[in-house]
């Protein structure tokens, strides 16, 4: 099985993407979007933040940006080319409502909770025109669709979903829950949350020898740096489970592992598919990762530019969870 994974995508200030034929000449089974696939906040319209909208305005906006990577002629072909339920998606900030926005302050604000039902309905409607190949009618034709106006809509979903037997994806949600980590004591942090937290741990226990890809819009530095209930919750759970962090955010490829006093914890970053060093300003980035797993091995290999990068890739020995090359 192979599986691609990419993350940040600006498709307003860098509509070519050669990025995703590159992915398409490996032909992967899976396509896994890692966060910021729209950015909400960049570039700033008519010089009005996103925060500064009205929830009608916030809509408006939200189906644009949606409708600019859906439309996107490469992005089409490789959703297209793959079968149907094949491509996945999670969020970070800037998908979310703005960067380093906060779900736990945003859902309590009266004037942000409206925003965050909004995004919610969105990405969730790109999950499903993702989950149908982009066909047509996939993805709502207006922005004042029935389906984005929900007034008790739910929090975004966190499936887990076997991709072949003995190998797991699980949808982590890194913004929903998110508070701050300033003028808060470490034991109210949280990123993930008590409710995602055991919901993810009771998906991966009924797994225990299988291999667990957790898709997360913020890197492990995130979590071990700033919220530390969910770093040692993270710790434990990959102390007894083979465990393969999928990451975003930084717009850089990059590979790590962590000991847990049990099996290592890994983590495989790809981001910046489409976008510069910080955004706006910097070396363009064009990067995307992707996971070869067989019965023995799961190989990660990242990519610039279409070349591989070789000192990020790795080989995991599926029995031990040992890097073997």
């Amino acid at each position: 099985m192979r599986l691609a994974f990419v993350s940040c995508m600006c498709t307003e200030l860098y509509p070519d993407q050669p990025v995703w034929d590159w992915i398409s000449s490996w032909q992967p089974d899976h396509l896994v979007l890692l966060g910021d696939s729209v950015y909400l906040d960049v570039p700033i319209m008519d010089g009005q933040h996103p925060k500064d909208m009205t929830d009608d305005e916030f809509a408006r906006h939200l189906f644009a940006r949606y409708g600019h990577l859906l439309s996107q002629p490469r992005f089409r072909a490789l959703v297209h080319g793959l079968p149907a339920g094949r491509v996945w998606s999670v969020w970070d900030d800037h998908d979310f409502l703005w960067n380093d926005a906060l779900g736990a302050e945003a859902r309590s604000s009266p004037a942000h909770a409206g925003k965050v039902r909004l995004s919610t309905a969105y990405q969730e409607a790109f999950r499903r025109a993702l989950a149908q190949g982009l066909a047509v009618g996939s993805f709502p034709s207006a922005y004042n669709d029935a389906v984005f106006w929900d007034p008790q809509q739910l929090p975004l979903t966190t499936p887990s979903v076997a991709l072949v037997p003995g190998v797991w994806l699980h949808l982590a949600d890194v913004r929903t829950w998110r508070t701050r980590t300033w003028l808060i004591s470490e034991a109210k942090r949280h990123l993930l949350g008590a409710e995602q937290r055991l919901r993810l741990g009771e998906a991966m226990a009924q797994d225990p020898s299988g291999v667990h890809l957790l898709a997360s819009g913020s890197t492990l530095a995130s979590y071990k740096r700033h919220y530390p209930k969910d770093w040692q919750w993270m710790l434990s759970q990959a102390a007894n489970a083979r465990t393969l962090v999928l990451s975003g955010d930084i717009h850089r490829n990059e590979s790590d592992a962590y000991f847990t006093g049990g099996l290592p914890l890994h983590e495989a970053t790809s981001s910046g598919a489409a976008v510069r060093d910080a955004v706006v300003a910097g070396a363009r980035r064009r990067n995307f990762g992707l996971l070869d797993i067989d019965e023995l091995t799961v190989r990660i290999s990242l990519f610039a530019d279409d070349k591989l990068q070789q000192p990020w890739s790795r080989v995991l020995d599926r029995s031990t969870w040992l890097p073997i090359s």
